[in-house]
């Protein structure tokens, strides 16, 4: 019985070590950000992708963006996460263009990072774009200000009146 278990480990290991990988990805996308930033001190940035390949399938993925490689996470069957956040100040409005790669992809632009060469020549699987609009840091005056300034207008104006009347 354990012949058979050895055997059968010994199989999955080498057709897990021969699978193709994801060839003509079709991919659908949602993307969210943070966009209300004055109660938190950092942006959010999560994007939602579906992948449909036309042969082979896919295992492990991860994400590079502006440098940094994070792993994607698998919300169900061919549905995947990246999420990552960013403080306020240095969060960037416009589009992010994120790629994506494969245990191959991953492999080649960890080596480049550790020997300091350029990743932009790496070829990704496929790539996902995040818009962030920006995020809303408040009014530009705030109502404490705008009524403290109302009462000193009104008060003026009504001192100017009481004067005008005396005399």
């Amino acid at each position: 019985m354990v012949q058979y278990g050895v055997i059968i480990a010994c199989f999955a290991l080498f057709a897990s070590s021969y699978a193709e990988t994801c060839s003509q990805p079709k991919v659908t996308s949602n993307s969210f950000t943070t966009q209300d930033a004055t109660i938190v001190s950092n942006i959010a940035y999560i994007a939602e992708f579906e992948v449909e390949c036309t042969s082979g399938g896919l295992t492990n993925l991860y994400a590079e963006v502006d440098g940094n490689v994070v792993p994607v996470s698998s919300t169900g069957q061919n549905k995947y996460q990246v999420s990552w956040t960013e403080v306020n100040a240095s969060a960037k409005r416009g589009d992010r263009n994120i790629r994506i790669f494969d245990e191959d992809g991953y492999t080649a632009v960890r080596k480049a990072l550790r020997n300091g060469e350029e990743i932009s020549g790496i070829t990704e699987l496929f790539g996902v774009t995040i818009n962030h609009p920006g995020a809303f840091n408040g009014p530009w005056l705030k109502s404490e200000f705008l009524a403290a300034t109302l009462s000193l207008l009104v008060a003026y104006i009504a001192f100017s009146s009481r004067s005008k009347l005396l005399s």
